[in-house]
């Protein structure tokens, strides 16, 4: 592509892809710190019970390994279409569980709501913003 309508395309591949690149690190490096830390990587939280502590931890290494996946399909984000949504799926459906936690539980921490919101908006914007290019 040619013209300022090919380095828009490139530039926003170019931002799609930086995404993938910060949105992976982030969720690789805060999986590891649940892994080593456990319940104290959650803020206002002491150590749980060792049940606790053993989930979240079992489930940090998934988060660890999503953050991965991430950073995998990071260089081909803007034309992999099944691996965007697949990833955007499960960051939307991870989302609705710590909305139904909200539900459960009562009203998490001011950062879980943040994230809440991060895990239930990004994902469909990501899906658009990705298909444009593909």
């Amino acid at each position: 592509m040619t013209g300022s309508a090919g380095t828009d395309v490139r530039s926003s591949a170019r931002a799609l892809k930086a995404l993938f690149y910060v949105a992976g690190t982030v969720a690789t490096v805060a999986g590891l710190d649940t892994v080593i830390r456990g319940v104290r990587s959650v803020p206002r939280q002491r150590p749980g019970n060792p049940s606790i502590e053993s989930e979240l931890r079992f489930y940090a290494a998934f988060y660890t390994a999503y953050g991965l996946a991430v950073l995998g399909v990071a260089p081909r984000a803007d034309r992999d279409t099944s691996a965007v949504r697949a990833l955007s799926g499960a960051l939307f459906v991870a989302g609705l569980a710590r909305a139904g936690g909200w539900i459960a539980a009562g009203r998490p921490h001011p950062l879980q709501r943040f994230l809440l919101g991060i895990e239930l908006v990004a994902p469909p914007l990501i899906v658009a913003w990705q298909a444009r290019l593909a």
